[in-house]
C-alpha cells in the first residue's frame, strides 16, 4: 500500500508544469488530490478525478476547510518570472506562504508541508564546486529575494506552529508540459537555430521533472527530511554540449559551434534590440545562463536513500516525444 493511499493531498499551483506532473504521479498512489490555482489558470491538462479549487492563495481563508483536512500540502504556487521591478511584485510568494501557514496552524494532523523554492536563493555562481544546502543566501534577482522570504517564513512559522516542513529547491527543470525556457530551447534545436558557444563544456545541474517529482514524494514521506532544505536536480551535472547534443540527436541534427567572442558581440547587439521590445534569440542574460557553470548537490537526499530513476537520455527522449505529440510547433 502506498504511503499516500487515501491521504488528502493539496497542491497549490497544481495547474502549472511541475504541478501537472506531480498530480499524475500521485494519481497512481491512491491519494485524494485537490489542486488550488488561480481562476485564470489552464486546468485542461488536469485529470477529471481530482478536485479543482479556483482561488488565489492570497485568499487562503476561502479554502480553509480543504487545508484543515489535508494530510500533505505541496506549495508550488508562485510568481516565477524575472520581469518584476520591485519585491512587492512577488508578494504572493512570501505573503501567500504566510497566509497558507496561518491557516495550517490549526491542522494538527498535517504530515508535511513542502515548499517549492528555487536555486536562485543562492544564485548562479559560475563555479564548478558543488553548492549544497549550507550555502548562505545570495541572489541577484528580485524573484530570488522573494523566495528567500518564503523560505524564512516557512522556517519561522512552521517552527512556531509545530508544522512539519521540508523545503525543496528545484534547479533547471525540463519535461512534458514544460513551457519557457526549455520548450523554446528544444524548439530552436529542432529548427536548426541553436549552436554551441565555444567548447560548451560548462557544467549544468538539470532535473527531469519526473525525477523531481519522485524526489518530492520521497522526501515528503521521510521523517528525516523534516526541517531541512534539499536541492532538486539529477544525480550529477551535465556539460551544456552533452545535454544539447542528446536533444539534437533526437531530431537528427548536427549542432555547429560559434566562437565565444562572436557570440558575446551578437548577444550584446541583440540585447539593445530587446530593450525596444523586439524579440531576439540571444541577449546577455540568456548568454550568461547558457555558458555559466552551476552545480548543485543532492547528497543529503542520496544519503536518505533517494536516487533519480531517469537518465538524461530517457528524460530528453520522453520530453521530446511529448512535445512532438502535443505541440504543433514541433510537428512542422
Amino acid at each position: 500500500m502506498s504511503k499516500f493511499d487515501l491521504k488528502k493531498v493539496v497542491i497549490t499551483g497544481g495547474a502549472g508544469f511541475i504541478g501537472i506532473n506531480l498530480v499524475q504521479a500521485l494519481l497512481h498512489t491512491g491519494a485524494q488530490i485537490s489542486v488550488i490555482d488561480l481562476p485564470t489558470a489552464d486546468f485542461s491538462k488536469l485529470p477529471p478525478e481530482i478536485t479543482i479549487i479556483r482561488q488565489d492563495i492570497m485568499e487562503a481563508e476561502r479554502f480553509r476547510e480543504v487545508l484543515l483536512n489535508a494530510d500533505f500540502v505541496f506549495h508550488l504556487a508562485a510568481r516565477t518570472d524575472l520581469n518584476g521591478k520591485k519585491i512587492e511584485d512577488y508578494r504572493t510568494n512570501y505573503e501567500g506562504t504566510r497566509r497558507l501557514l496561518s491557516v495550517l496552524r490549526d491542522n494538527h494532523n498535517l504530515a508535511r508541508f513542502v515548499l517549492y523554492s528555487t536555486q536562485l536563493v543562492v544564485g548562479l555562481f559560475n563555479e564548478t564546486r558543488f553548492i549544497d544546502e549550507t550555502e548562505p543566501y545570495k541572489t541577484k534577482t528580485i524573484y530570488g529575494e522573494s523566495k528567500i522570504l518564503a523560505e524564512r517564513t516557512t522556517q519561522n512559522l512552521c517552527t512556531e506552529f509545530n508544522i512539519p516542513y521540508t523545503i525543496l529547491r528545484p534547479t533547471s527543470v525540463y519535461g512534458p508540459y514544460g513551457k519557457e525556457p526549455y520548450r523554446d530551447y528544444f524548439l530552436s534545436i529542432k529548427r536548426g537555430h541553436y549552436f554551441h558557444i565555444g567548447k560548451a563544456a560548462n557544467l549544468i545541474s538539470m532535473v527531469y521533472v519526473r525525477n523531481l517529482v519522485e524526489q518530492t514524494l520521497f522526501l515528503a514521506c521521510n521523517s528525516s527530511s523534516i526541517g531541512h532544505i534539499y536541492f532538486g536536480n539529477d544525480f550529477h551535472p551535465y556539460t551544456m554540449r552533452q545535454f544539447s547534443d542528446i536533444a539534437a540527436n533526437y531530431f537528427k541534427k548536427r549542432l555547429f559551434t560559434v566562437p565565444e567572442s562572436i557570440a558575446y558581440i551578437s548577444a550584446y547587439a541583440m540585447g539593445l534590440l530587446k530593450l525596444f521590445g523586439i524579440p531576439v534569440p540571444l541577449y546577455p542574460f540568456r548568454l550568461h545562463n547558457i555558458t555559466a557553470n552551476y552545480c548543485y548537490d543532492i547528497g543529503n537526499s542520496v544519503r536518505l536513500g533517494f536516487f533519480p530513476s531517469f537518465t538524461v537520455e530517457q528524460g530528453i527522449q520522453e520530453t521530446l516525444d511529448w512535445y512532438t505529440a502535443n505541440d504543433k510547433d514541433f510537428q512542422k
